[in-house]
């Protein structure tokens, strides 16, 4: 059975599903995205993914009404068209066909809109049991982060060197020593007193979904969690690190830049939110 993409209202195959050579997201990165989980034929917090990639198109002011229905329709007629009830979804919109000028098309053109599936692969059980290293990078990204934009070299060169070290991830931090995020991740700490801390939603990282729920479940449960940024130091110092994503879920990090994270093994407070977050998808099935 032939892969089926969804290209600009058209269900193609994936092999001669294309785009224009002048479409603005492959000649500038001018366009947005989202990765999204789908579950038993569920879109899991697809009302979040909608609201953020609305904030995202209108942050780079590209006019595309986003209509959560009529996007959720076209992915239940890949998901059909695939005959698949487990997938990542990846969508992407850009401001469309136009000659290469950087300002803005006058007039401005019909955005492109991409859609495709893969086979969702959950972590190895051995993975979450026994964690996972990083490395810390210097952050090399550009200032509007909470705009999820295919715009991702940095990203890209991050996430090389975190493998070319046998680390699953890079944790990045500005030139003041703070930790924004991974490179394709949120990241969470826990200090002795069994605190949960992260970075504020704001401009320096990408307010990630999985992140939201996370919070909202460790809420639920009476976990203490502060919104507040710390440095690289601190990071080292955690009781218990983890970074979260929609394919990875909750990621425990054992160990970061060759040393050991508090004992060296996944904590319980990771482990209670592994517990919880999994209970919070699960109830949207």
């Amino acid at each position: 059975m032939s892969k089926i993409s969804y290209v600009n209202g058209q269900y193609l195959d994936h092999d001669i599903a294309k785009v224009h050579i002048e479409d603005r997201g492959y000649v500038f990165s001018d366009g947005v995205y989202e990765v999204a989980l789908v579950k038993k034929g569920v879109i899991i917090d697809w009302e979040q993914h909608c609201i953020r990639l609305q904030k995202s198109l209108q942050g780079l002011r590209i006019d595309f009404a986003v209509n959560k229905d009529e996007l959720e329709a076209i992915v239940m007629q890949l998901l059909e068209r695939n005959a698949m009830v487990d997938a990542v979804l990846y969508l992407q919109i850009t401001r469309g066909v136009a000659p290469r000028l950087h300002q803005f098309p006058q007039p401005a053109v019909k955005p492109s809109i991409t859609m495709t599936l893969s086979p969702y692969k959950p972590l190895a059980k051995e993975v979450i049991a026994n964690g996972a290293k990083a490395i810390t990078l210097p952050d090399l990204r550009w200032k509007l982060r909470n705009l999820k934009t295919i715009s991702l070299l940095p990203n890209i060169l991050a996430k090389q060197e975190a493998l070319e070290h046998g680390a699953e991830e890079a944790i990045l931090f500005e030139k003041d020593g703070k930790v924004t995020e991974g490179s394709s991740t949120n990241v969470f700490i826990i200090d002795s007193l069994g605190c949960l801390f992260t970075h504020p939603a704001n401009e320096n990282i990408l307010g990630g979904i999985t992140r939201k729920g996370v919070l909202t479940v460790a809420g639920n449960d009476g976990i203490i969690f502060v919104e507040e940024s710390f440095n690289v130091q601190t990071l080292k110092e955690a009781s218990e690190v983890f970074i979260t994503s929609t394919t990875k879920h909750i990621l425990p990090i054992t160990e970061i830049d060759g040393e050991k994270v508090g004992d060296g093994t996944v904590g319980k407070t990771t482990q209670r939110l592994i517990e919880l977050y999994s209970e919070y998808i699960n109830k949207q099935l």
